[in-house]
């Protein structure tokens, strides 16, 4: 079995935003987040919010969660495991 738990590629990019996941990561379920000085992770479910970041940022993040919780999810659980992610297609 391969283990890719430094996949951190970016699983999505939204207007300069740079969302990723990180394989083995703790609970619960998140994402992280980066452009610029904007640094934060967003909790898929309650979305919670720690970091930096606009609530432009944020609103934006939200809007893609909406969109794409379930693909999230998806690719949290494979990271969990070890198995390879991919990004999510527009």
């Amino acid at each position: 079995m391969i283990l890719y738990f430094d996949n951190m590629g970016a699983i999505y990019v939204l207007e300069g935003l740079l969302i990723y996941l990180y394989g083995f990561d703790h609970n619960p379920p998140h994402i992280h987040v980066r452009r610029g000085s904007e640094q934060f992770t967003i909790t898929i479910f309650d979305r919670i919010v720690e970091g930096r970041a606009k609530s432009k940022s944020i609103a934006l993040v939200n809007e893609f969660l909406d969109a794409h919780e379930s693909e999230v999810m998806e690719l949290w659980n494979k990271a969990q495991r070890g198995e390879k992610i991919t990004k999510i297609n527009r």
